[in-house]
């Protein structure tokens, strides 16, 4: 996907972003959900909580409105830094993109504008 300043809530799962870094102790290593890296025991990444809507009668009732849990997505450190980054300027970001791609076509958008910009 490409980058947008369009967030939208209406899918059909969704992820509540981290407030900020954490080391990773779960009681296995992870992969990273943008780059695919390893993230070992104790390396500092993001943990973002996963849910999707409910789609039986049965779920509704056992989760409610808030969604059904999923099991939980993980950043490494540097994809957290490019997440935050691009957060930070006010871009969406949909769970297992590649950040370093999006991060790539900002950085193109960004020096085709200044070159079309007159001094």
């Amino acid at each position: 996907m490409s980058l947008s300043c369009y967030c939208s809530d209406d899918g059909e799962w969704w992820y509540i972003p981290p407030d900020d870094y954490s080391v990773l102790s779960t009681k296995r290593a992870r992969k990273c959900r943008s780059c695919g890296e390893r993230i070992a025991l104790g390396d500092l990444c993001t943990r973002h909580e996963c849910y999707r809507t409910w789609t039986h009668e049965i779920e509704m009732r056992i989760y409610g409105d808030d969604g059904v849990p999923l099991p939980d997505s993980y950043l490494c450190e540097r994809c957290s830094d490019l997440y935050y980054s691009l957060d930070e300027l006010g871009y969406c970001y949909t769970m297992g993109d590649d950040l370093r791609a999006l991060v790539r076509e900002y950085g193109e958008m960004t020096s085709a504008a200044r070159a079309e910009t007159p001094r």
